[in-house]
């Protein structure tokens, strides 16, 4: 493997009210870093309530692309 091509993950941090909206927004901005129509690979994904309340939660969500 050269130096120049190595797999990339990426962890995105957005917040939501809902598991579909928190989706959304995850992949959105993983397809702003790799590329429209990249196949993107979820390798872990974790929620919480916001600390504020409000009915958000916040989530983690790590991608990486198909190879």
């Amino acid at each position: 493997m050269s130096v120049r091509s190595f797999p990339l993950t990426l962890r995105v941090t957005v917040s939501a009210t809902t598991p579909d909206e928190i989706r959304e927004h995850a992949v959105a901005r993983a397809l702003d870093f790799f590329g429209p129509g990249t196949e993107l690979d979820v390798i872990s994904a974790e929620a919480e309530p916001e600390p504020e309340g409000d009915g958000r939660y916040r989530a983690t969500v790590v991608f990486r692309r198909v190879a």
